[in-house]
């Protein structure tokens, strides 16, 4: 019983965190800040879902398969999120229009 509130807390909590990104994503007008709101609701919504699914099924296979998942998101959507805000800020001819851009030498 204890298993099942829990996991149905971290459940919870994801779907809380994507559906509160997905509202919020439309008050944004700028498309950087949009993706920011996008890779921070892929990453932590994605993850306490899956660790939601990783406590209801116990210690199996299936969650073996479903922490394999969690560190996948961890990785690859940080970085996909980086690649893609790096492509709009190179692609971008007025950027400096709309917000400060940092170069290498200035770092």
């Amino acid at each position: 019983m204890i298993r099942l509130i829990l996991s149905a807390l971290f459940i919870f909590a994801g779907v809380n965190v994507i559906v509160t990104a997905l509202i919020g994503n439309y008050r944004f007008s700028y498309v950087l800040n949009r993706m920011q709101v996008g890779a921070t609701a892929d990453t932590m919504g994605a993850i306490l879902v899956l660790i939601g699914l990783v406590i209801r099924a116990g210690w199996s296979m299936i969650s073996l398969k479903l922490f394999i998942m969690i560190i996948f998101f961890w990785v690859a959507s940080p970085v996909s999120a980086h690649f893609l805000a790096r492509t709009e800020a190179i692609a971008n001819e007025n950027i400096l229009d709309e917000c400060e851009v940092v170069s290498h030498g200035d770092i």
